[in-house]
Formats: C-alpha cells, sequence, structure tokens
C-alpha cells in the first residue's frame, strides 16, 4: 500500500511539473507565416538564438496565442487569393502589440512594412543574417 501511494505521489508531482513548465514558458517569438516550408525556415532559423517559437499561418487576435508574445515575426508578401497573412498586425492595436519584425524582398514590401509601422523591416535576402541579433535585442535575451 505504501509503494502504491508513493507511486501515485511522484506522478502527481511529475503532472504539477509538466503543469507549472506550460504555465511559466518564456515569452515566444511568433511567426506568422502561411507557407509551411517558410515557417519551417524561419523557426529553424530562430531556435539558433534558443527562443521559443509559435507558428501560426493566420492570426484574428494576439489572444488566440496561448503564452505571451516577446516578439513577432511575419513575411510581407502579396500572394495567393483574400488577405495576406501580414494584414494581421494592422488589426493589433499598435500600442498593445509586440515588437514586429517585418521580412520584405521587394520595395513594395518594404513600404507595406513601414506603413503597417513594424518596428524592424529586414530586406531579404541580405538582411535575414540579422534576424537572430534582431531578436535577442528585442526581447532582451
Amino acid at each position: 500500500m505504501f509503494t502504491d501511494d508513493l507511486t501515485t505521489a511522484a506522478a502527481a508531482l511529475r503532472l504539477d511539473h509538466k503543469h507549472t513548465e506550460l504555465m511559466y514558458m518564456p515569452p515566444v517569438v511568433l511567426i506568422i507565416e502561411p507557407r509551411q516550408e517558410v515557417a519551417a525556415a524561419l523557426e529553424s532559423a530562430i531556435a539558433m538564438s534558443n527562443l521559443p517559437t509559435i507558428v501560426v499561418q493566420h492570426l484574428e487576435r494576439l489572444s488566440d496565442i496561448p503564452h505571451q508574445v516577446a516578439a513577432i515575426v511575419v513575411r510581407i508578401a502579396f500572394e495567393g487569393v483574400g488577405d495576406p497573412a501580414h494584414a494581421a498586425i494592422d488589426r493589433l492595436p499598435r500600442d498593445r502589440r509586440p515588437p514586429v519584425v517585418a521580412i520584405a524582398w521587394e520595395e513594395l514590401e518594404v513600404a507595406e512594412a513601414r506603413r503597417m509601422k513594424c518596428d524592424v523591416v529586414l530586406h531579404a535576402p541580405h538582411d535575414i543574417s540579422r534576424l537572430c541579433d534582431t531578436l535577442a535585442k528585442l526581447v532582451g535575451s
């Protein structure tokens, strides 16, 4: 009986520890990117800076993300049908949104990032090498 009680208590502690880890997860870098291969590449690059990431293809509200968001990375692109993924930035209240790092290839995309008042605009491909350093400065790690 005593062994069973210890086993049950140990299992409860492990579950409680996992719950505590989820509750105290450090702020994440939110990647808004509809294309899986691009999202995977961004996630892989950001992982080198030891920042946790969450990837979404579309975002309506920041409150839809179950963790505190330290920064947002979004590719500015006018492709496909409907609202582009980066349109989510316009829906976020400017005074309550985390810093936004925009990645743009064309001058039209750079202009769009500036219009949306993104905090940092990286002009691909030559500025992409600055992504991790930029996030580290913005997030403060």
